[in-house]
């Protein structure tokens, strides 16, 4: 086995947690995903809040379109226009720059998605104010870069080292739906309703009086878009980048063992199913045993 695959491996794996950290603090910061529900409804009930959010298409399509635009671009450039610079210093070079025209097309996404939003909140007094547009756009520009940064160099390891049969864009293409739908779900539910909600019966959900306090109540004041990934990136965000991270990983990983052939990825991706199953199922049994079973109220 050639070190430099293992290398390649390790690279891809530790390039997808922080792609995962990278993409679920975007969301957060453009509440595209979370708290995207208690976002919208807010307005309804009587709560104007200062968050900025985006949420026109989910994570999966919107993160598949962003990653497939910055690979297109550095392959583009890579290819015709930077291959004097040797190969891995033409895919840096290419990717970063593939990541700045993905990030300069998220933020002008961002902005009308914003206004957009807003202005249907309007028979509700939901204002438009451009300090809640100004404040995060650098924010989540820089994490939507580093996020297609490193979706980016993940595709060209795949098809040059790892000999991926896929063309670069169609991998980013795949990896971009991919660690949005990781996002949009593993790291939804932790943008902070647990320290606002903790007195309500466990398993009884969320009154539908109490939806929009997420947006508004802060420890200082009005809670903000800034507030949400402070947050997150103690445990949304490094939890996504591990689902992520260890997804590309194990699958690059199965790919160095062949005791079963071709089936041997296939074999390892099933046993390791299997063990996911049995850990979630014992958690679920510990909270029900240690919680009680889920209300009904």
């Amino acid at each position: 086995m050639e070190p430099t695959i293992i290398f390649a491996v390790a690279l891809a794996g530790a390039l997808a947690i922080l792609a995962g950290i990278f993409e679920d603090l975007e969301s957060d910061t453009g509440s595209q995903s979370n708290p995207n529900s208690q976002v919208q409804l807010a307005p309804q009930i009587g709560h104007l809040h200062r968050y900025f959010n985006k949420a026109i298409s989910g994570e999966p399509p919107a993160y598949g379109f962003w990653s497939a635009t910055g690979a297109t671009v550095a392959v583009l450039l890579q290819t015709r226009f930077l291959s004097g610079f040797g190969e891995m210093h033409s895919v840096i070079l290419a990717s970063i720059f593939g990541a700045f025209v993905a990030a300069s097309i998220l933020s002008f996404y961002a902005i009308f998605a914003h206004i957009s939003r807003t202005a249907s909140m309007r028979p509700f007094k939901q204002p438009l104010q451009l300090d809640v547009i100004l404040s995060p756009l650098p924010l989540f520009f820089a994490y939507g870069f580093l996020a297609v940064l490193c979706v980016t160099l993940i595709s060209f390891i795949t098809n040059m080292v790892l000999l991926n049969p896929f063309p670069v864009p169609l991998i980013a293409l795949l990896f971009g739906i991919t660690l949005g739908t990781i996002g949009s779900s593993t790291g939804d539910i932790h943008y902070g309703s647990e320290r606002l909600y903790q007195t309500f019966i466990f398993g009884s959900g969320i009154p539908i009086s109490k939806q929009g306090d997420i947006d508004i109540k802060a420890e200082y004041g009005f809670r903000n878009s800034i507030d949400t990934p402070y947050f997150t990136s103690r445990f949304g965000g490094p939890v996504t980048g591990l689902c992520f991270g260890a997804l590309v990983f194990l699958d690059n990983w199965s790919r160095l063992f062949t005791f079963a052939g071709k089936w041997t990825p296939i074999l390892l991706g099933i046993i390791i199913i299997i063990l996911l199953f049995i850990i979630n199922l014992s958690i679920e049994i510990y909270t029900r045993n240690r919680f009680n079973e889920f209300t009904k109220e």
